[in-house]
């Protein structure tokens, strides 16, 4: 070829056609979206929300802030504030100490701004309006309405947050976490996330024989007990769909109905009254569990989630819903983490 610029475009061109080969199929699922693999997992920052709780907890126990005496300086010369029934923190005042060590169960004032990381060696009852850089209670803490944690808050038993609190960054704890409502989050994790103190009863996962069986309409067999429908899904009350199910539309699954796998919605999922799915939920748009819903894997949406008086997991054994917007309505229960990208909040 005697054209230099016309062998060096076409060698480019065939470059460029080369290496986009390994991208066609995202391309093709970009422009058509038909992925048939339900989630059954989550990440989106899911890792060890307790990290910082447990690298405080070698710090303090290095330093002997567990001990019978507490020094009154840490080992690089920082200052420990003690609160202590003998030694109380002033009213409204900002404590900049690096770190503050709670011995006994003495009121801290309304409105203390503890600014530094803080250690309560005893039950932790907070008061109202006070500010927390990060806390780590060795037993139940209770934070009072309109207490702000600014980074991070561990319980080694109960994590209990009153109205009207906002929980930036990470809120953890061993046993259980109660949330009164009005309380904004960002990441919660515990066996046990509830909305208020009253405890939801789980909707019975009844024998197979007690339902009708459902196959959805104009669907694709992708595989043994799994189908993509290009449509709306509406599994009716009172049937049960064997199996795994991807939808280009919406997914509703009726009160009482059962489904033995997982879905996936490119636009919304609604889950009614008393239905039980034992697999994944995954959707582009919302997904909305009724009072009385019951999903045993992971929750996931592009857009938001709302649980009512709904159970996501079971006792011992951790799942996680996510999405960038998450409400949290009064008896909602959540066995393991919940992680909210732009918003998390209880609501009336």
């Amino acid at each position: 070829m005697n054209n230099p610029g016309l062998a060096f475009a076409i060698l480019l061109l065939v470059t460029l056609l080369w290496m986009s080969v390994p991208l066609i199929p995202a391309f093709s699922e970009l422009i058509r979206p038909r992925d048939a693999a339900p989630l059954d997992a989550v990440g989106n920052d899911a890792g060890d929300l307790t990290y910082f709780a447990e690298s405080f907890l070698a710090r303090a126990t290095a330093e002997g802030l567990l001990g019978p005496t507490i020094p009154r300086y840490l080992s690089d010369d920082t200052q420990v504030l003690v609160h202590s029934t003998g030694q109380l923190i002033a009213p409204d005042k900002k404590v900049l100490s690096d770190v503050a060590v709670i011995v006994d169960g003495a009121a801290i004032p309304d409105g203390t701004e503890l600014l530094s990381e803080t250690l309560a060696r005893v039950t932790l009852h907070g008061s109202a309006g006070s500010t927390y850089r990060a806390l780590l209670g060795m037993r139940d803490v209770y934070l009072g309405p309109g207490s702000t944690v600014l980074r991070w808050v561990h319980a080694a038993g109960r994590l209990e947050v009153a109205e009207n609190c906002h929980l930036f960054g990470r809120a953890t704890a061993n046993r259980q976490i109660v949330l009164s409502t009005g309380v904004a989050f960002d990441r919660l994790e515990s066996d046990v996330v509830r909305v208020t103190d009253v405890e939801t009863a789980p909707t019975p996962i009844l024998p197979t024989g007690a339902f009708e069986r459902f196959i959805p309409r104009k669907a694709t067999e992708m595989g043994p007990n799994y189908w993509r429908v290009l449509d709306d899904v509406n599994i009716p009350a009172g049937n049960i769909l064997s199996g795994s199910l991807i939808a280009s539309g919406s997914i509703v699954v009726g009160d009482g109905a059962r489904l033995s796998g997982s879905i996936k919605s490119h636009e919304e999922i609604v889950v009614r009254t008393g239905a039980v799915i034992a697999g994944s939920i995954s959707a582009r748009g919302t997904v909305t569990i009724e009072a009385g819903g019951r999903v045993i894997g992971p929750v996931i949406s592009e857009t938001a989630i709302v649980v009512e008086a709904a159970i996501v997991g079971e006792p011992g054994k951790r799942t996680t819903i996510t999405a960038p917007t998450i409400r949290l309505m009064p008896g909602a229960t959540i066995h393991g983490a919940v992680m909210a990208g732009e918003e998390g909040l209880t609501m009336a």
